[in-house]
């Protein structure tokens, strides 16, 4: 056993006797609270995959007096079943022979410098709307840098580290941008009832996420795309191809389950409900878009079941009294401070979500460590909830410090095409993190504030 986890121990022991001593709580808050900051410290500290430590913990809870039922009901929360569609549709889009377009539409039309780096911006964005992780996404582009780094070898660096990171800025733009959103607001859902619409979340974030992504680009340009010395020739318009009738099949129903995401307070069926329907329909076998067994093998059943258990974790919470008891707690130790303005508590917000990456290495971990906690602060002091997870998990996509810190970084960085180290990311993190955290403060100021997202 190692210093730290002999550490941890000691903590978690403690942890559990002040807890056991509080009047407050019964037996079965009391356990719900040990299962839950268990589960934490095994998701931060151990290599045990973070799905089956969170069931492991349900289902220790249960043998020691949890209903059964919350093993059950883990998998009828909404967020679920939207994840498990999204991952389909995206199959259908790489499947189709969409993405393979795109691809070689970048590889034909990329010959000048202002081309190149909008249409690779472009493409990125594309992605965010449909494809549901940034992992997702990061693999989806790897062809992409394979081609653009042996077209302008020159230039390998601006695309090995511009793709992935640009990424990662690219998921602060909707709902679906990254599986971090898609776990906070299910947890904001169990334990407030509130929630966030793929359209709310959308005019929320996307001036954000393009203002931060193209500031990012920017600063990418000027550091790795200063000289662009190659000559190409224009491509000829005969070398266009048609549409394929599975790829006009796959661009018509991603289209109109974008179109029904957007429209979802006028039809008034669940964004989850309209993924899982569409999807079902694309696995047809007369469209011969993808089989059933094609689109079941494509869902990140690790993440499915990852997002299910630390939702079911939250829920406990609420459940059994453990949020009221540590409301009363927070309330005793921060009565004396004035957050009339606003201003402490965003700054608070901002800088514990964005530096979290620094401790916390995996995104979907990060969202179900800190937004339990950021909900309890906004409830313990009268809080917008809906506004402060928000704010923190736009926080929490900023990870581009380390190569561990996002599993879009990583798939770039243990690539045999990797031209990047870590001394560049730290390089390129130290400069857009205080960019990153300005920006959320005047977004915040002039836009969010605005729009219903005021924490006060």
């Amino acid at each position: 056993m190692t210093r730290i986890q002999k550490l941890l121990s000691i903590g978690f022991l403690i942890i559990t006797v002040l807890i056991s001593l509080s009047p407050e709580l019964d037996y079965r808050g009391y356990l719900s609270f040990i299962i839950f900051i268990f589960a934490l410290g095994m998701f931060i500290f151990s290599s045990i995959p973070a799905g089956l430590v969170a069931w492991l913990a349900l289902c220790a809870g249960v043998l020691l007096g949890l209903p059964e039922e919350i093993i059950f009901e883990s998998f009828s929360i909404d967020i679920v079943w939207l994840m498990i569609g999204a991952f389909i549709i995206a199959e259908v889009l790489v499947k189709s022979g969409l993405v393979d377009r795109l691809t070689r539409w970048i590889e034909k039309n990329c010959y000048t410098k202002g081309r190149v780096t909008f249409f690779t911006f472009l493409l990125i964005q594309i992605l965010s709307v449909a494809v549901p992780s940034t992992s997702g996404r990061a693999s989806a582009m790897l062809p992409v840098y394979n081609i653009l780094s042996s077209r302008f070898h020159q230039h390998k660096k601006f695309f090995g580290i511009g793709i992935p990171v640009l990424i990662l800025m690219g998921a602060n733009t909707t709902l679906l941008g990254a599986g971090s959103h898609i776990i906070g607001i299910g947890i904001l859902n169990a334990q407030t009832g509130e929630s966030i619409s793929y359209a709310e979340f959308l005019i929320y974030a996307l001036p954000f996420g393009l203002t931060i992504g193209l500031i990012t680009l920017f600063v990418l340009k000027m550091m790795y795309f200063k000289e662009f010395n190659y000559d190409f020739e224009i491509p000829a318009e005969q070398d266009k191809k048609p549409f394929t009738l599975r790829e006009k099949y796959a661009l018509f129903l991603t289209g109109l389950t974008i179109l029904l995401w957007l429209t979802e307070p006028v039809h008034g069926f669940d964004i989850a409900f309209v993924t899982i329907l569409m999807s079902l329909i694309m696995m047809l076998p007369s469209l011969k878009l993808i089989s059933w067994k094609e689109g079941l093998a494509s869902v990140s059943w690790s993440l499915i079941f990852f997002v299910a258990g630390a939702a079911a974790l939250g829920k406990l919470l609420v459940d059994y009294g453990v949020t009221d008891y540590f409301q009363h707690v927070l309330m005793g130790l921060f009565s004396g401070m004035n957050f009339a303005s606003g201003l402490p508590v965003l700054i608070l917000i901002i800088l514990v979500s964005v530096l979290s990456h620094l401790l916390i290495t995996s995104h979907t971990t990060r969202a179900v460590v800190l937004i339990p906690v950021f909900i309890i602060l906004a409830q313990s002091f009268n809080l917008n909830t809906e506004a402060v997870v928000f704010i923190a998990l736009l926080g929490i996509n900023f990870c581009v410090m380390l190569p561990v810190s996002s599993k879009a970084l990583l798939i770039f960085y243990e690539s045999d095409n990797c031209p990047f180290g870590t001394r560049e990311l730290m390089k390129i993190g130290l400069l857009l993190m205080p960019v990153y955290v300005i920006l959320m403060v005047l977004t915040y100021y002039l836009y969010w504030q605005h729009i219903g997202l005021s924490l006060i």
